[in-house]
């Protein structure tokens, strides 16, 4: 379930970690007093440990004349603060504030950043996270503290192997592994990265929406590629490469509408193809169907 977004209009106080003192009420900007709206929204309010959280936060200008953030020689002018359950920092992650933003008055800007870059939990537990807004050197406004959740599961799937020749970590023993996700109202499909040695968690990302009809299946190519092909929704199947580094090589989307329901093959030299199925394009224009009305079968599914 999404996290709401919350609204907080502060007063002023100084910018940095720690506690937070209260400054002075007015904040001179073109003369006026300044004020800043800031809230902040997670895309829902449970992750898997080191998953990459996106934050989206919202900036509305109510000083009432035109605002300027940013800009060479002010440094950073927005940050985001994450703390644990006992409202302790753990991170402050500051963003590029070197291009200028002008607002102008009553104006909102978006902007999404991924706030783990920073610091990514791995343990489970409670979390919050602020965003905050620099308007001078000594002043800023912040949000609503944003709570969210880490969990972690047994995989329901794992592999140890060896980085083959063409990559940076030649030799070096890494695992992958397999994980559903079940949320309030989803459930996902995540694959990991580890060092199989320590059993250090390297990488943890999602593949995408699961319908759990049929069971994923699961392979290792030829060059050790992680290879993963499960159905995302009805009619919607995932074909998903990820390579020995942990980064997605490909994903591609079939369908099964009009034929048979794809499915893995892999030959004697390791190689994988997909047997069935309609490749197509979640991405492309929609396809208007025939006769009118239904579904055409390239609309790009929920979630991917």
């Amino acid at each position: 379930m999404p996290t709401p977004p919350s609204h907080c209009c502060l007063q002023p106080s100084r910018f940095g970690l720690g506690s937070i003192a209260l400054m002075s009420l007015i904040l001179s900007l073109t003369g006026l007093q300044a004020q800043f709206e800031v809230s902040l929204k997670l895309p829902r309010a449970n992750f898997m440990a080191l998953e990459p959280i996106e934050a989206t936060v919202q900036i509305t200008n109510r000083t009432g004349a035109v605002a300027v953030l940013g800009g060479p020689g002010r440094g950073e002018w927005l940050a985001f603060e994450m703390l644990n359950s006992t409202g302790d920092t753990l991170a402050q992650l500051d963003v590029d504030g070197s291009q200028i933003l002008q607002m102008q008055p009553g104006a909102s800007v978006r902007q999404k950043v991924v706030v783990t870059r920073a610091y990514s939990p791995e343990d489970m537990g409670n979390y919050g996270l602020r965003a905050r807004v620099r308007a001078s050197e000594r002043d800023f406004y912040q949000s609503e503290r944003v709570r969210f959740s880490i969990i972690d599961n047994k995989p329901i799937w794992e592999r140890s192997f060896g980085v083959p020749e063409g990559f940076k970590e030649v030799g070096q023993r890494r695992r992958y592994a397999l994980h559903i996700f079940r949320d309030y109202d989803s459930t996902s499909l995540y694959y990991r990265l580890l060092d199989d040695r320590a059993g250090t968690k390297l990488i943890t990302r999602r593949l995408g929406p699961l319908s759990q009809v049929y069971d994923p299946q699961i392979t290792l190519d030829a060059t050790n590629h992680l290879q993963v092909l499960f159905m995302a929704q009805a009619h919607v199947f995932a074909h998903a490469t990820i390579d020995p580094t942990g980064k997605i090589a490909k994903l591609t989307y079939y369908s099964d509408e009009g034929s048979s329901r794809p499915t893995m093959q892999q030959d004697e030299k390791g190689q994988v193809l997909i047997a069935g199925g309609t490749r197509f394009d979640p991405g492309a224009a929609p396809e208007q169907p025939k006769g009118g009305g239904g579904k055409p079968v390239s609309a790009k599914p929920p979630g991917l």
